[in-house]
């Protein structure tokens, strides 16, 4: 039997499915390239693939063998994962058991940018693919800066998947209003001006120009972790880098993230605030007003403790677990 009736959308027609690839992803350098200018100090990464691009990730199997504490770090904006390499280790140093693994957000390290815009959605979706590759149904979550708003959004939603959840130095509560006019107009609109767009952002994350250490390589080799280095690599490496950096910073959750802080705070699950106390990012009075009642303060520290003092900020997230 026929009938005339037709839904109002009878007209629309849903894309065809297809294979994105590289057609809908800017490729990220590959794994020779980074070889090339840092040697093989760091840890291999593996390779996750999906509709989106290519995630990238570094597994640090637990000392001990028994891998009792699932852990995923989720590093900030313009360093990739490596530069949360020196915490992993301080952790696992406290913690033979810890099985940690890190990831390249999109366009960081080496993995892929999607042509999309970096909301925190397409972070969640990298999160969930990461904690399906290695098995893991739920995990201690560790968030860094960037990293930290994004750890704060996904266990909102999806806090059965958090075990516990350490956001340090969280980026978040910035208010755009602090920034500088320019800075505002071209988040809001720089069409035509996307190069200046990213200088912009670029500089501001810097604090400057970005300054390489003269002895980076002699400091590479040692296995230390020279974070200019790496954000110059990728300046120079990876196409799709600057883009991610602009879309992060204007979609991704850097800034406005008040009332998520605030639901977050209110969250049963096992949390705690770690803050450096020169950082300009996050002060502790900023959490305290959100409603968090767990924070810890590593004195004497700038933003980049994750680096600079890596031993204190695992202590403290290794006694939180405790």
């Amino acid at each position: 039997m026929s009938s005339t009736l037709r839904p109002p959308s009878a007209g629309l027609e849903l894309p065809r499915r297809r294979v994105w690839g590289h057609s809908r992803t800017i490729t990220a350098p590959n794994y020779a390239s980074f070889t090339s200018r840092f040697g093989y100090a760091f840890p291999k990464p593996k390779y996750l693939e999906s509709d989106l691009g290519t995630t990238a990730l570094y597994e640090l199997p637990p000392p001990s063998g028994q891998s009792k504490r699932p852990v995923l770090i989720i590093h900030g904006l313009n360093t990739p994962a490596l530069g949360m390499w020196p915490l992993a280790k301080e952790l696992q140093a406290l913690d033979a058991n810890s099985h940690i693994v890190l990831f390249d957000l999109w366009g960081h390290g080496l993995s892929s940018t999607p042509l999309a815009a970096h909301t925190p959605q397409i972070f969640h979706f990298q999160i969930f693919q990461v904690l399906g590759f290695m098995q893991w149904t739920s995990a201690h979550i560790i968030g860094y800066s960037f990293g930290a708003s994004t750890a704060v959004r996904f266990a909102i939603d999806n806090a059965w998947a958090a075990l516990s959840v350490a956001i340090l130095a969280p980026a978040g509560l910035l208010r755009k209003e602090d920034f500088s006019k320019q800075m505002r107009e071209l988040l809001d609109d720089s069409k035509g001006r996307e190069a200046e767009a990213v200088d912009c952002v670029l500089s501001y994350l810097e604090g400057g120009p970005l300054v390489v250490p003269m002895d980076w390589q002699e400091r590479v080799k040692s296995g230390e972790v020279v974070a200019e280095a790496l954000r110059e690599w990728e300046l120079q490496e990876h196409l799709g880098y600057p883009h991610s950096v602009l879309s992060m910073f204007r979609e991704g959750g850097v800034y406005g993230c008040e009332a998520y802080f605030g639901e977050f705070a209110q969250l049963s699950l096992k949390k705690i605030g770690v803050l450096a106390e020169l950082d300009s990012v996050c002060s502790k009075s900023q959490l305290v007003d959100i409603g968090f009642d767990h924070i810890e303060v590593v004195e004497k520290a700038d933003h980049a403790f994750v680096r600079g003092a890596p031993g204190e900020v695992a202590r403290i997230v290794y006694q939180f677990w405790k």
